[in-house]
């Protein structure tokens, strides 16, 4: 066992959190452009990664919602 545990490192920065002002990424932008194009909503191209998210699912219910019934 001390063999396989030698093998194994630790990579310290999967303990840190996600930087709170980290800028969203680009599969964000396009998913953001795209619903905020489909609601008639503006696009913020500042939002950061974790804004990004939260406004991606709001748009997404907010679409879901608007959606025209088949």
């Amino acid at each position: 066992m001390s063999q396989m545990m030698s093998h194994m490192t630790v990579d310290a920065a999967m303990d840190v959190p996600p930087d709170p002002r980290e800028p969203m990424t680009e599969v964000q932008e396009v998913r953001l452009r795209e619903l905020s194009e489909a609601v008639g909503e503006d696009f913020d191209a500042e939002l950061t990664l974790r804004e990004a998210d939260r406004r991606i699912e709001e748009l997404e219910d907010f679409a879901g919602k608007k959606a025209p019934a088949s």
